[in-house]
């Protein structure tokens, strides 16, 4: 608690703690495991250098670098994640919103004066309708705005974004967890105490399973299943905006 009331008060708020701040500590928690049980001095010294690091805004910088990795995940996904993902949703040719719902979403943004393509002008032209689709989801983002706050779907933009940033760190988390596990075995084979042989094997026990985690289960479709969550919640809206 008293660790996110430090990142509240700097000026991080709930996005950034739970989206970015929190995947890069998970990547950096099979160190700091190790770390904490065989170098119980570094891990000291490291505490103490907790508040140097905030000083120098290094953490700034991380959440910029966790940011970075995120947004590259989101190109290399394409129209499968994000915004565009959110636009394929209005598409009449896409199959994730009944027909009827999407008919009143369509008529929603009409009545605000957006141009939304029938079936027959996008089979005509669907780069033109992809491109109209685009712009009423960039419409709708500015003028819910105010709403974006609403517990759902900021939950959901905040699950989304957590996701992607755990899928652009997966290739550092591995290389990271790998040198743990190394290190790890290292100290298993040349310490001879018992009570931190048996807590070595737990941990080693530990990281094999954060490693398998990272390798099966932080993948593509773990991200676009939450953004396509999102991207429903957010064209919901619809049925609630004014």
């Amino acid at each position: 608690m008293a660790w996110e009331q430090f990142l509240t008060a700097s000026g991080f708020d709930r996005y950034d703690r739970i989206a970015r701040i929190s995947p890069a500590l998970l990547c950096l928690l099979p160190t700091f495991v190790v770390i904490l049980l065989w170098l119980p001095t570094v891990w000291t010294l490291l505490g103490s250098l907790v508040s140097l690091v905030v000083g120098c805004g290094l953490i700034y910088g991380l959440v910029q670098f966790v940011r970075y990795q995120g947004r590259r995940v989101e190109k290399k996904l394409g129209n499968k994640v994000g915004k565009a993902k959110t636009a394929a949703l209005l598409s009449h040719a896409d199959p994730h919103i009944p027909a009827t719902t999407k008919a009143r979403y369509h008529r929603y943004l009409r009545k605000h004066g957006l141009e939304v393509p029938d079936l027959e002008q996008e089979r005509a032209d669907p780069i033109a309708a992809s491109d109209s689709y685009h712009s009423a989801v960039d419409w709708l983002l500015e003028h819910t705005r105010p709403n974006t706050k609403s517990s759902m779907l900021h939950s959901e933009n905040i699950t989304y974004g957590f996701r992607r940033n755990l899928l652009g760190l997966k290739l550092v988390a591995i290389l990271l967890t790998l040198m743990a596990l190394a290190g790890n075995t290292y100290f298993i084979c040349a310490r001879s105490d018992q009570s931190q042989l048996i807590a070595g094997i737990i941990v080693e026990l530990f990281l094999c399973g954060t490693l398998s985690g990272w390798l099966w289960v932080i993948n593509s479709s773990f991200v676009e299943d939450a953004s396509l969550a999102y991207a429903q919640r957010f064209l919901a809206q619809c049925e609630k905006a004014k």
